[in-house]
Order: structure tokens, then sequence, then C-alpha cells
């Protein structure tokens, strides 16, 4: 994958995860959105790797126009964006690379794919569906931005909170691996997951 994908010692890479059974389509095109790619590429990544789930023809439609306006732009020589289907044995490959060149991870909000992101104590951007009738996915984020764990991210607007997780790098709250027993001596994750109801994805 990191030969696809011409990976360098100075590569970062941002990880977006939409959601396997029903990706979030719109974290999609927003990730791929101009505006988006534009401010990735001004704070240093070099490759965007989109999970798209089933929506493959959504990213492939948003895909083609983000790379058609890196190369009109010249903005960024080689900044690379892929895409992969849902991968049933987890993405502990994508984080470690997220984790090895100082980048971030945008997701969707369902708790296992936050949970094994925070494990690896990377810059976490959450973005709540706020087209769900029931929206715990915000109540969510939230809770979760307010102990300093991640950000929450608008998608309508991802370029603000990419900006802000330059900073947030450096003061994110740290989190207990769940095999450390500390999540029972802290305010954790699970903690605040059981008093929003038990999300899960």
């Amino acid at each position: 994958m990191t030969d696809t994908w011409k990976w360098i010692a100075d590569s970062k890479l941002c990880f977006v995860t939409t959601g396997a059974t029903a990706p979030f389509t719109e974290l999609i095109e927003s990730v791929l959105g101009l505006s988006t790619i534009d401010t990735l590429i001004q704070n240093g990544y070099t490759h965007l790797l989109v999970q798209y789930g089933t929506a493959k023809d959504v990213f492939e439609r948003s895909a083609a126009a983000g790379r058609s306006h890196v190369e009109q732009t010249g903005s960024a020589l080689g900044f690379i964006i892929d895409g992969i289907d849902f991968n049933p044995e987890g993405l502990r490959t994508q984080f470690m690379l997220v984790q090895r060149s100082n980048g971030l991870v945008v997701s969707h909000a369902g708790s296992g794919s936050i949970l094994e992101a925070l494990r690896y104590q990377i810059p976490l951007i959450v973005v709540p569906n706020t087209s769900l009738l029931d929206n715990h996915q915000e109540e969510l984020a939230v809770a979760m931005e307010r102990s300093g764990y991640l950000l929450r991210g608008d998608v309508k607007n991802l370029t603000p909170t990419i900006q802000k997780s330059e900073g947030f790098r450096v003061k994110m709250s740290q989190f207990p691996p769940i095999t450390s027993g500390k999540h029972r001596e802290t305010k954790s994750f699970a903690a605040i997951m059981d008093e929003t109801l038990g999300f899960i994805d």
C-alpha cells in the first residue's frame, strides 16, 4: 500500500472513516471538497485516504473532482487521493500510518471507530450526522470534545477544524487504553458512552 502511495519519510496522512454498513456520504463529499483539500495541503498533508464502505460511486465522483483540482492549481505536486472499501479485519494499518506520519483521522461518530482511533493517541475529528432523527452522535461528539479527547467537525465546513487540529495535537487529553484498567478509575470514553445511552456503530 505504501509503495503505491509513494510513501516517504515526510509523508503526512489524513485518513477518513465514514462507516461500513451505512456510509456517511455527506462526509465523503466534504473531505473531498476543494476547500478541504486545499486546507490539508496547506497544513503539510501529502496523502488523503477515504474508507468509503459501500459508497464507492460517491467517492469516485468526488475524488475525480478533487484530483482535477489539485492538478489544475498545481498546489501540491504528488498529493495523493485514494480510497478503500470496508476491511473486516479493522483499520489498524491505517491508524498506525497516521500515527507514524503525525497525521489526522476524520471519522463519522460511530463509537467503535472513535474508540479504535483514540487508542492510538492521534488527533481525531469526529463529524456527527446531524440528519439522524435521534441525534446521539452530536451528544457524543460534544461530550468527548468537552473532555479534550477529540474535535467536533461540521460536515458543511471542515476547514476550521482541520486547522485547529494541528494545535490540538500537543494538548489533547491522554486516553487510557481499554486494556489498561485505567478506564475504571477515570471518566473514560466508556463512562461517557454509558451516560449517553451506549452508542454503537
